[in-house]
């Protein structure tokens, strides 16, 4: 079963959302919240797999949650809940460390969907909303990209390969056949890829390739 946390500080949504996902048979909300001053100690009574959180709450918003989850020692993974797709909190979110976001007119059936894909660390976000997020996110300063390109120096060449397939919104099973190697054996790849480059998830590691222009190459 996966375990989710949901924050969100109207009540109605929170009840929607749980009856939405627990009708799905594998998942279940094992606590919620109204503010993102409470999630902290909410985590570690209840200790989820996936922390469902809003960004807009009255006192400490989904972002400053999500800072303080994950600089802690359990780190539970992070959907960002917004009502606009392309709002400017994504782009701090990304920076923040957050596994996904969900605009809140998603369908029962995505959410469900993109909760199970986020479990799994295989596509957060679709390949589509990846490829906007990045392009609006990544800055062309000659600052950032100089510095994203010494990030990419420290790859060796197959991790530079499976780099700019994640960066075009390939899924953990899409690279595999890419790279004619397994499934399993791409998650490895993936996970070392993140240590290599000091970041938290595969939306950063995108980000950066898109900054370096890898994907120009």
């Amino acid at each position: 079963m996966i375990r989710v946390l949901l924050v969100d500080d109207e009540t109605l949504v929170r009840q929607g959302i749980r009856l939405i996902l627990e009708a799905a048979g594998d998942i279940v909300v094992v606590g919620e919240a109204s503010d993102g001053s409470q999630v902290v100690d909410a985590v570690r009574t209840h200790r989820p797999d996936i922390v469902l959180v809003d960004i807009n709450m009255p006192r400490v918003d989904g972002l400053a949650a999500t800072r303080e989850l994950l600089s802690g020692s359990f780190r539970p993974r992070v959907i960002v809940l917004t009502a606009h797709a392309l709002d400017e909190h994504l782009y701090a979110a990304l920076d923040a460390g957050a596994d996904g976001f969900i605009v809140k007119d998603i369908s029962p059936h995505d959410l469900i969907a993109a909760v199970r894909t986020v479990q799994t660390g295989d596509a957060l976000i679709s390949p589509s909303m990846t490829r906007r997020l990045i392009d609006r996110y990544a800055c062309s300063t000659a600052v950032r990209a100089n510095h994203a390109q010494e990030q990419l120096d420290r790859l060796h060449a197959q991790q530079r390969r499976t780099l700019a397939l994640l960066a075009r919104g390939l899924s953990n099973a899409q690279i595999g056949v890419e790279l004619g190697i397994t499934e399993s054996r791409v998650k490895a790849q993936v996970s070392e890829l993140l240590g290599a480059l000091g970041v938290a998830n595969r939306v950063q590691a995108a980000t950066l390739a898109c900054t370096a222009g890898l994907l120009d190459s």
